[in-house]
């Protein structure tokens, strides 16, 4: 059979995406006088996001972390091991032994682009048991500060000033914090050889103590730091996780009070860290009514930083009388209050304000307050919604600034999202990827926020976005490794992502 005939014949067997790859490779190869050079075919979205990676330069990141381990004896890099963790997060696998499945059930002569993926040379795939005897023995520090060198990174390449309209529209950081639960359990999460709690980050609960019902379970906790953006972004840059020593409250204390007390020894623990690490940037802190006291005022005078708290009826009485009273008075009804009204799609936004500058608060502090309102309305007239809340600000207030600093304050929503995108979005942050070891629990739980922090950003960049289509993210993200297993790797290593000596990431953030 002649070449022609051949081609044929192969081509037969092909779909016909395939067949149009084939198609574009014959017509694109040189003849033997031509420079030798690769034809580029479809881009994979695969491509693109190992692009990126390594356009963070994550590679350098991974192999800075500690390896303890004796090095002679070790088959697979550490950044093998840290991005074959990553990828359970990155792809939506919901469990290690997911992506082990999916690794054990693709067919030998199929694997390459799993392993180019994880940069392994000696062809063999590592077991998830290798990875968390790895994981076993790295400090969780130095995973948690991860997050700051990706930050660090994207502050370096201009991310937030190139798109300042949309990221940065007042040349300020917009920095939340607030308590979030993964586990749960009903006994001892991990135990010593007498069956006695082992885990330092189990936080005991006990309910209807001293009765025939008395039920004592743990829960693992989280107070999370993170920038959320106007255009959408959020990201999140410390984590710190509470241990039992740390938590001076009673077993017996109700879970909203156990949470209340996690999140302000996270506050005053981590500000002035944050402060350290972070630099000259400008931030506002956006915090519910816990922080609205004196202490955390004299907090943000001390770390030069501003802020925007929610007071709910019922606490810092003395400044809810004070504007009370100004409020009834002919100056304030005239001069201290302000409405417009905003149309969107079929709804209108009926906004008013109130503020009241200088008030007292406490012996030796004052603050700014505003009093915001907003009833959502249809074409009809009749009112769909309503939205009532107070602030604490740090910056005086009037009429030029005032819907500009409600906006920034009603972000602190945002902040609820990400939790939502981790425990119900593919990451699965309840679920226990290390039982029994406290340390190596704690790694897989900090790299989930990695993952996130660098997925985050990936799902900005215009090449994602068009190649998501019309795919929810966590789909998007599962079909990212669908194509690993799926696509040889000559094929993803042909995508214009992965030939282009220099590519620019473009991104595309929804308006502020």
């Amino acid at each position: 059979m002649d070449n022609k005939k051949s081609f044929v014949y192969k081509m037969f067997f092909f779909d016909e995406k395939q067949t149009q790859r084939m198609i574009i490779m014959i017509h694109q190869q040189p003849t033997s006088c031509q420079h030798q050079e690769f034809p580029i075919t479809e881009d994979f979205a695969i491509a693109q996001f190992i692009r990126f990676l390594k356009h963070l330069n994550l590679k350098k990141m991974l192999s800075e972390v500690s390896d303890p381990r004796q090095q002679n004896k070790c088959e697979h890099s550490n950044y093998t091991l840290l991005l074959w963790a990553l990828s359970v997060f990155f792809f939506r696998q919901e469990s290690k032994n997911s992506l082990q499945t999916t690794i054990e059930s693709t067919k030998p002569d199929k694997r390459e682009a799993l392993m180019k993926f994880m940069e392994i040379k000696n062809n063999q795939l590592p077991n998830r048991t290798t990875v968390d005897d790895y994981l076993a023995l790295i400090n969780p520090d130095e995973i948690n500060n991860l997050l700051l060198e990706l930050f660090i990174w994207a502050k370096k390449n201009k991310l937030f000033y190139n798109h300042s309209e949309t990221l940065l529209p007042n040349n300020r950081f917009y920095l939340c914090n607030d308590g979030f639960w993964v586990h749960k359990y009903d006994k001892p999460h991990a135990v010593d050889e007498f069956g006695n709690n082992a885990c330092p980050y189990c936080l005991p609960r006990t309910h209807n103590k001293g009765t025939p019902d008395e039920k004592t379970y743990w829960v693992h906790a989280f107070v999370n730091f993170m920038f959320v953006f106007p255009g959408g972004l959020q990201l999140p840059i410390y984590v710190y996780p509470l241990k039992a020593v740390q938590v001076q409250i009673e077993p017996m204390a109700s879970d909203e009070k156990l949470k209340q007390e996690c999140e302000l020894q996270a506050f005053h623990s981590c500000l002035p860290m944050l402060k350290e690490k972070l630099g000259r940037i400008e931030i506002t802190e956006l915090t519910d009514s816990l922080y609205s006291n004196e202490p955390v005022l004299q907090l943000y005078k001390e770390l030069g930083w501003q802020y925007i708290s929610v007071r709910q009826e019922g606490t810092l009485k003395c400044v809810g009388r004070h504007c009370d009273e100004l409020a009834k008075t002919e100056l304030y009804q005239k001069s201290y209050q302000t409405h417009r009204s905003i149309h969107i799609g079929n709804e209108i936004r009926e906004q008013s304000v109130q503020w009241f500058n200088n008030v007292p608060v406490g012996k030796e502090s004052f603050t700014n307050i505003m009093r915001f309102q907003e009833i959502t309305k249809n074409v009809d007239g009749n009112t769909i919604r309503k939205f009532k809340t107070e602030w604490l600000i740090a910056e005086d207030i009037h009429k030029g600034n005032c819907f500009r600093i409600s906006e920034e304050g009603r972000m602190r929503a945002d902040h609820e999202d990400m939790h939502n995108s981790l425990k119900n979005r593919g990451f699965a942050a309840k679920h226990d990827y290390a039982r029994t070891d406290a340390n190596r629990w704690l790694v897989w739980k900090l790299l989930m926020f990695v993952a996130f922090w660098i997925f985050e950003v990936f799902s900005f960049t215009c090449l994602a976005r068009r190649s998501k289509g019309t795919r929810s993210w966590m789909k998007f993200a599962k079909d990212l490794l669908q194509e690993l297993v799926d696509v040889l790797w000559r094929e993803i290593d042909l995508s214009g992502s992965l030939q282009k000596k220099k590519i620019q990431f473009r991104y595309e953030f929804e308006p502020g």
